[in-house]
């Protein structure tokens, strides 16, 4: 028997909507307060209740690995269905991305129960998914939505325009471990060598002095040609490193510097499916759009189907595969790229 999805907070309870809570819920649908700020809840009762059936459905389904839950807010005084919160893709913004949204009835407006209902709601998700980061989107004039928004911890970023041809507001939210990740100079490298070592070959084996002088003359190849690694360390020690290179263009050659590329990436063992891979791949990713990149690549073994899956989990689109460069009886190289700008 699976486990309830939902929590409380002080004055409310966030929990699985049902089926009794049509009603309820339609007659929420029918406030101008929210069906203006959010056209799309204006639904007759017939369609509230195949939406509703849709959202029940996926809580036997829930991933933390690719999140999409919605909850009922509920009143714990009043036990009255007051809104809801949750967390999902939106198909306006990167695949990988997950949106946090909400919407709270007017008569219970003012009183903070949104920011208690969204605070509560990243934490629950941050606990219960491999998430490393969340977005919100806001409309410029929605400035009580912005303010919830800046009270649970977002950050703003830049105003965007979407598909729909409308500007937002875009805020994200990092997990707080992401602040973890740190550049890590050539003379620390030393923890993190037996996760390079599994990275760069499954075969590589550091008790044999050669293999030893291989991997690290490759390391000091690619700090010499300037790239950055970024490490990730917990109480047992080193946990995960991204290794990324972006080449700074000389003066009036704009082209050379708009490409990043992440030349390795690993997690150890007992860190893994935790989400730590994509909070070094964001990391690098945040790292590169400071720096102006255009887009991200990386290249793998053709045949590495949980690495080029864990990279489309990203946001990263194969785009090319380069044959036989592993010898004429072994799959070749594919090309992943980002577009981050």
């Amino acid at each position: 028997m699976r486990q309830q999805l939902g929590f409380a907070t002080e004055s409310l309870r966030l929990r699985e909507f049902t089926r009794a809570d049509i009603p309820a819920l339609y007659s929420l649908t029918r406030q101008t307060e929210i069906t203006d700020i959010l056209p799309d809840w204006n639904m007759s009762e017939e369609e509230i209740r195949g939406f509703l059936d849709f959202v029940i459905s996926s809580y036997d389904t829930y991933n933390p690995d690719n999140v999409r839950v919605l909850l009922a807010i509920e009143h714990r005084q009043d036990r009255k269905l007051i809104g809801w919160c949750g967390v999902f893709p939106n198909e306006m913004l990167p695949q990988a991305e997950r949106e946090v949204a909400y919407a709270i009835s007017k008569d219970y407006r003012s009183k903070g129960y949104t920011t208690e209902a969204v605070q509560g709601m990243i934490s629950y998700v941050f606990h219960h998914s491999t998430l490393p980061e969340i977005v919100a989107v806001v409309k410029p004039f929605n400035a009580a939505s912005r303010r919830v928004l800046e009270k649970s911890g977002f950050e703003h970023q830049k105003l965007i325009r979407l598909s729909d041809n409308s500007e937002y507001n875009y805020f994200i939210m990092q997990r707080r471990d992401t602040k973890m990740v740190g550049e890590i100079r050539e003379e620390d490298i030393e923890p993190y060598l037996d996760i390079l070592a599994e990275v760069e070959h499954v075969n590589l084996n550091r008790s044999n002095p050669e293999h030893e002088q291989w991997l690290r003359r490759r390391i000091s190849t690619h700090f010499r040609r300037g790239a950055k690694f970024y490490g990730y360390q917990d109480e047992e020690g080193a946990a995960g490193i991204v290794v990324m290179l972006h080449e700074e263009a000389p003066a009036g050659i704009d082209a050379l510097g708009a490409r990043a590329e992440v030349l390795d990436i690993g997690v150890s063992k007992q860190h893994r499916r935790k989400g730590m891979g994509s909070i070094l791949l964001k990391h690098a990713e945040a790292v590169a759009r400071s720096r102006g990149a255009y887009c991200m690549f990386m290249m793998t073994y053709a045949e590495d189907y949980d690495v080029i899956a864990f990279y489309g989990k990203n946001g990263f689109v194969p785009v090319a595969t380069i044959p036989d460069v592993f010898g004429p009886d072994l799959e070749g190289t594919a090309v992943l790229r980002k577009v981050l700008r």
